[in-house]
């Protein structure tokens, strides 16, 4: 039995790309991701790709890295990962589908002007993105004609290994519409050839905005999986399964408070579980009493992602944000028809302010058309701030 006065590492983990010591919940994105890698690997087929949409701090880029193991774990697969940010997202990936090359330890095969480049790096598995160290031959830094052709070589090798890849992209609300459409149609023209090739993508609601133009056909016939916050068994064991697991398990009344406190939003449980376990050394247990220690340093912790919103939006994007906090009283998906009720003007005057508040990631639009808060419990607070 441990000695509750030695201190123990604590087991939640806050913070961007942090993996939980319990992954809870997405069992519905892991089958579908873990048949799409079958599909690819086994029916000589190239599935549509998987997009995960959801507001921040749901998990989406964990959910990714998990893809990625079951990808290296199931099939000694590697995975190609690229962060789409306001620009640059093909040349990043150029990059890393040769380094992916050299990996596979291949030789891309001559075309028709006789170049050939050869590589000889060991290939290791990795969760997020390979290529770290890899050498790179001068003919494979030549341009290639396309990225539709840089993704054949890079999968004729694979192929030639008996093996695969799996492309994880995440932000990719980021990227540009036009690299959206080279990347589509660079993706959507190597279909039909059936490569090995599983693509999984990671993006804010507002991939779905997009901004005058339309989403490539590849990315609009996905297979789209909304995440959003845990429902209550999840969120449960989400919460106490690394205390469990740590040896300082929580006790019933202090689990219910903390997820009260959390609302099933996945980032606010590790944040809870944190403050909770700090306030616990000592103990066996993790108790009320413990929680009610806690609760000031968790509610001022969640209180800084609801600031630095805040903070970023203009006096009259912050106008439209306590419209939005208030109609949500009223409605629990509001629409931007309500939030123009409550500003008391017309809907076409107040629109841009919703596209603004969209493109910063501050709210998003449902497929349903309701607005809501990228970070659940944003309204509660903005209403709690202005009774203040």
């Amino acid at each position: 039995m441990r000695d509750p006065s030695v201190r123990t590492p604590n087991p939640y983990t806050p913070g961007f790309n942090q993996a939980p010591m319990v992954f809870a919940g997405r069992g519905e994105v892991i089958d579908a991701a873990a048949e799409a890698l079958e599909v690819a690997a086994f029916d000589r087929r190239t599935p549509r790709p998987l997009i995960l949409v959801g507001p921040r701090g749901v998990g989406k880029t964990v959910t990714l890295g998990e893809i990625s193991h079951v990808a290296a774990e199931q099939h000694s697969w590697p995975t190609v990962h690229v962060e789409a940010k306001s620009a640059g997202i093909l040349t990043e990936l150029v990059d890393k589908l040769r380094a992916a090359k050299s990996a596979f330890g291949g030789t891309v095969p001559r075309d028709k002007s006789g170049k050939k480049s050869i590589t000889g790096a060991t290939f290791q598995a990795s969760a997020f993105g390979i290529g770290a160290g890899v050498d790179i031959s001068t003919s494979d830094k030549q341009q290639v004609t396309s990225l539709a052709e840089e993704f054949r070589t890079t999968m004729t090798i694979a192929h030639s290994r008996t093996s695969g890849l799996l492309l994880t992209l995440d932000e990719l609300q980021n990227a540009s519409p036009k690299d959206l459409h080279e990347l589509g149609g660079a993706l959507q023209e190597i279909v039909p050839e059936n490569w090995p090739l599983v693509v999984a993508v990671a993006a804010l609601p507002s991939l779905r905005e997009t901004r005058g133009s339309r989403l490539p056909t590849y990315l609009e016939r996905a297979e789209w999986h909304s995440l959003d916050s845990l429902p209550e068994p999840d969120a449960r064991d989400a919460l106490t399964g690394p205390a469990e697991q740590s040896g300082r398990p929580l006790q019933t009344d202090a689990t219910d408070t903390l997820l009260s406190m959390s609302g099933g939003y996945p980032y606010a449980i590790q944040v809870a579980g944190h403050f909770a376990w700090r306030a616990s050394h000592g103990s066996t247990t993790i108790t009320a009493e413990h929680v009610a220690k806690a609760t000031p340093r968790i509610q001022a912790d969640l209180g800084q992602l609801f600031t630095s919103r805040w903070e970023d939006a203009s006096g009259r994007e912050r106008e439209y944000l306590v419209a939005l906090a208030t109609a949500e009283v009223i409605d629990d998906e509001p629409n931007g028809g309500d939030v123009a009720k409550v500003l008391g003007e017309p809907v076409r005057s107040v629109s841009y302010l919703r596209e603004r508040l969209i493109k910063k990631g501050t709210i998003y639009r449902s497929p349903t058309g309701g607005l809501h808060f990228i970070t659940p419990g944003m309204g509660d607070w903005i209403r709690r701030q202005q009774k203040h």
